[in-house]
């Protein structure tokens, strides 16, 4: 095939030694996609399965079609394409899908708890309450089933004992949903400190992911 798709990819570097710098991922753990529309279809530019960061260039970055068949590139995809696919078939306004596995919101997937809106840019931004998804084996469709409905029309979810999910319009939202995602975990865990959060007055939030909607074009709820 003379197209490689070279510019998504790299797009997706980019994405993944962003959060590489971050501190969200380690060894291997956690993945990038990107959807690219062609004239015969969909595809989606997603890393390697098993690649350390520490070694991971354009070649790990592959592209295959939504059945998961490659289209450029000799790799693995990643183990979590099953999700990626069915985030996209769910969410046709997303192109873009980040999975972590940082610290503090892996915490509270692994304690099966909700982070909750206490911070503005949390509910602008990622709509809301991040929400926990039941839990689902890892790489499996039961996984992202759940993954989906746990999301919603929201930009991040939590993915019970195992990490985040962040998406976006294009990898700069989908990177920040998983960026805000671990510092509002890590907000809330350490005001446990001081007492507990507090959480926003029921009125602001409605209005919030009333400014939510409207930023994405979800029109009102």
């Amino acid at each position: 095939m003379s197209e490689t798709y070279e510019a998504e990819r790299r797009e997706v570097l980019r994405a993944v030694e962003r959060i590489v710098a971050a501190g969200l991922v380690a060894g291997s753990s956690g993945n990038v996609s990107l959807r690219i529309a062609t004239a015969d279809g969909e595809l989606i530019a997603v890393t390697a399965s098993s690649v350390p960061y520490h070694r991971f260039t354009l070649d790990d970055v592959l592209v295959v079609d939504f059945d998961i068949e490659p289209v450029v590139g000799e790799g693995v995809p990643s183990s979590e394409s099953l999700l990626h696919v069915a985030v996209y078939h769910a969410r046709p306004d997303v192109r873009a899908v980040v999975h972590t596995h940082s610290v503090y919101a892996s915490a509270f997937a692994a304690a099966g708890r909700p982070i909750l809106p206490v911070l503005d840019e949390q509910v602008v931004i990622l709509g809301g309450a991040v929400k926990v998804a039941e839990y689902g084996p890892s790489a499996s469709e039961e996984l992202a089933a759940r993954c989906v409905a746990a999301l919603g029309e929201r930009a991040a979810v939590l993915l019970r004992n195992h990490g985040v999910v962040g998406v976006g319009r294009d990898l700069d939202e989908a990177l920040a949903a998983v960026e805000l995602t671990e510092r509002a975990a890590k907000v809330q865990v350490l005001s446990a400190v001081l007492g507990g959060a507090q959480e926003l007055p029921p009125g602001v939030v409605r209005t919030e992911q009333a400014v939510y909607r409207m930023l994405h074009g979800l029109g009102p709820e």
